[in-house]
């Protein structure tokens, strides 16, 4: 028996400080396990808002889509009605000024008719009636030259308005490539001329003569040293049937004085006319020539292909 509660003894010697570890362990994890369980919480409602967030802003950019494209829909229809709203006030406007016009002669004629009755009834009567300053057919006849006439008058103004368009300033910019050189050029020049054509001039039989100036600035060299030579000149242009062209300008070209050609083919009929665009180009040969290209008394010069592009003011 004694053996007995010794091993009793032992027993519980040896179990329970096992259940008081286990117990402590125990008390130690519930607070971390309790605290992983919260975050685990805390990034789920994280990644809610977030979702719910992106969705709200989905939302709202469709709606905003969609309202914009509504939008745009209702401008387009509010043009093609106002489109079409305003073509029937124009054809209403035309049909009743048609039949005023109609009215009119059809009130002449009436008046005319009843002029030659009562004149008839008069007759018979042997009564005298003073005639009328004018028939009817006179006054139709009267209010279809005024018409011609006031055609005739818008057509002049409209002409008169074309012809100041044709005669204003013009601004070219004539690019070239340099073919021929004097000795003063190791390499040809090559640049830009800015030509402003006036509208004055005069007619030299079949010839229209143009006053305009020229100002340009070319990139040389002479043995590996830039030589950048600079035109400025005052002239005019002579144009044949506006196609055929010369063109010529003195002043200074390089250090000295000088004159610069270009002679070509002007392309206005097509670009204007057949376009309908406010500008020209002209294509043909331009050249240089200087009695002091490098102010040491040297005369030289270039040339090559110049092609221009002309805008109308």
């Amino acid at each position: 028996m004694k053996k007995k509660r010794n091993y009793i003894a032992r027993y519980l010697l040896l179990v329970l400080p096992l259940m008081f570890i286990n117990l402590n362990a125990q008390e130690e994890v519930d607070p971390l396990e309790t605290a992983r369980l919260a975050k685990s919480a805390a990034e789920k409602a994280q990644a809610e808002a977030e979702a719910a967030t992106e969705a709200a802003i989905q939302s709202a950019a469709t709606k905003a889509a969609s309202q914009a494209r509504e939008n745009a829909v209702q401008a387009r229809k509010d043009a093609e009605a106002k489109k079409i709203a305003d073509a029937e006030a124009a054809e209403a406007k035309r049909l009743a000024d048609a039949e005023a016009v109609e009215e009119a002669e059809l009130d002449a004629l009436a008046k005319a008719a009843g002029d030659e009755a009562r004149k008839k009834i008069a007759q018979e009567l042997g009564l005298e009636i003073e005639d009328e300053p004018e028939t009817a057919t006179e006054e139709v006849e009267v209010a279809e030259e005024v018409e011609v006439a006031e055609e005739v008058e818008v057509a002049e103004e409209v002409e008169e308005l074309a012809v100041k368009e044709e005669l204003g300033f013009s601004v070219g910019v004539a690019p070239s490539i340099g073919l021929v050189k004097g000795a003063t050029f190791t390499n040809v020049p090559m640049g830009v001329t800015l030509v402003i054509t006036t509208p004055y001039g005069f007619k030299l039989g079949p010839l229209d003569f143009t006053i305009s100036a020229a100002f340009g600035g070319y990139q040389g060299e002479f043995e590996e040293e830039a030589f950048n030579p600079s035109i400025m000149g005052v002239g005019g242009n002579l144009t044949l049937a506006n196609f055929v062209f010369a063109e010529g300008h003195a002043g200074i070209v390089g250090e000295g004085p000088g004159i610069r050609g270009f002679a070509g083919v002007s392309l206005e009929y097509l670009m204007k006319k057949g376009l309908g665009l406010p500008v020209n180009i002209l294509v043909g040969g331009e050249g240089f020539i200087s009695k002091d290209m490098a102010g040491v008394g040297n005369s030289s010069g270039w040339g090559g292909l110049g092609v221009r592009l002309d805008y109308d003011f």
